[in-house]
């Protein structure tokens, strides 16, 4: 498993975790101290719906980073992983999390699926996920975003768009050392590396080439 590299911690919650009882104990941890590794994960993302398609790529950037400006949150690190996202974020407040993550779900559901109140989603077909099909959603969203609000409150107000979209509820890590922190930028940044095709051995070294040379601040 990618999350393998990782040593367990207390400070998981989320994805895969609330499958076990241990998981569906207690409040999700939520840090202004440290960073902390959010993922988003989508086995529907594929095919048309794969985050890696171009339009796809830009609009989940630009709502992310949009909904970060909103509530404050600082976006260091994104990567996409095509039916995942790896983000490693700082929040200013304690508050700001789950207006953020119900925003940024939300939006990036509609943006993908084209899935509104009033437009029922529907599923790339077999032949669209092995990339044969010539036709293709579009997205709710217009390119400049100018709709991300409204979509993103559509999506909230109904949440089904957004729950039947994603696998589990957003995973969540806290590192809560400085040494947890250049862990996790480095796991990102290889994420980034292997969505461009590299195997994770490459996109290993590659990263420590990256630091010999830039540092690891």
């Amino acid at each position: 498993m990618q999350m393998s590299m990782f040593k367990k911690q207390p400070k998981d919650y989320g994805g895969s975790l609330r499958n076990t009882r241990k998981g569906r104990v207690g409040p999700r941890p939520i840090s202004t101290k440290h960073t902390m590794h959010l993922v988003l994960k989508s086995t529907k993302a594929r095919g048309e719906w794969n985050f890696l398609r171009p339009r796809h790529k830009k609009n989940i950037r630009r709502i992310i980073e949009k909904f970060a400006f909103i509530y404050g949150v600082k976006l260091i690190s994104l990567a996409n992983a095509s039916n995942h996202l790896h983000l490693q974020i700082k929040l200013s407040n304690r508050f700001a999390y789950k207006p953020f993550i119900r925003a940024v779900t939300g939006a990036i559901a509609v943006s993908v699926t084209g899935h509104t109140r009033q437009k029922k989603a529907t599923e790339p077909k077999a032949e669209e996920v092995l990339g044969e099909a010539q036709h293709h959603t579009r997205p709710a969203t217009n390119p400049q975003l100018g709709q991300t609000s409204k979509t993103a409150l559509e999506a909230s107000e109904n949440p089904q768009a957004s729950k039947k979209f994603w696998d589990h509820r957003p995973f969540t890590r806290v590192a809560e050392s400085y040494k947890a922190y250049l862990i996790l930028k480095d796991y990102i940044r290889m994420n980034v590396i292997e969505a461009k095709g590299f195997r994770r051995v490459a996109a290993r070294s590659m990263v420590q080439v990256e630091k010999q040379f830039y540092g690891s601040s």
